[in-house]
This record gives C-alpha cells, structure tokens and sequence, in this order.
C-alpha cells in the first residue's frame, strides 16, 4: 500500500508545526514521526505536532 507522503521521500518539504516550519529533505516516515534533513542537521518530528506537509 502506498502511503500518501511517501511519494515526498527524497524531495524538498517545509513542515509546519505550530511553533515553527521546518525545510528539508524528507527521508522518513513513519506513524510516529517524520525524519528531515536540514540546512542545520537532522530533525525528528512527532506526527502529533505536524499540522501540515507542503511540497517546497
């Protein structure tokens, strides 16, 4: 089965949370969280944080 966001793995993405929107290359997903490579390192974000997912 194909997930949605994994059609985004390996592409540009800006994540926004709350707080702050995150830019990077998006390697993982899982139901727990994201995994994005950034300009400044690595960064792990809980799916329950993330309100939404852009292309970028």
């Amino acid at each position: 089965m194909v997930r949605p966001l994994d059609s985004l793995i390996e592409k540009p993405v800006i994540v926004y949370t709350s707080l702050v929107a995150y830019r990077g290359i998006l390697k993982e997903v899982t139901e727990d969280a994201i995994m994005l490579r950034g300009a400044t390192g690595w960064h792990q974000i809980p799916m329950d944080r993330i309100k939404d997912i852009r292309s970028g």
